[in-house]
């Protein structure tokens, strides 16, 4: 069907979100890429294989339409941010 470019701070779950409408896709998506740990770091500078149809069609259209890309993940910039 097509790739993906993670952006800064998305996790797998985040993009399953994107690309399917759904959370529920996300152990597919994990298969269709070789990835073994749902805690894997994405890279933005890997795409990710987009096999599958949408699981929610109508949540991943309003994604892709309103320019939204959920960044759930919290980086080395934010965990230094937090108090101790």
């Amino acid at each position: 069907m097509g790739t993906t470019k993670p952006e800064q701070n998305q996790n797998i779950l985040d993009i399953a979100l994107q690309e399917y409408g759904t959370i529920e896709m996300v152990f597919e998506l994990m298969e269709d890429n070789n990835i073994y740990h749902i805690t894997y770091s994405l890279s933005v500078y890997s795409d990710l294989s987009i096999n599958r149809e949408a699981l929610q069609k109508d949540i991943a259209t309003f994604y892709k339409e309103a320019g939204v890309k959920p960044a759930t993940d919290v980086g080395e910039e934010e965990l230094k941010l937090l108090p101790e």
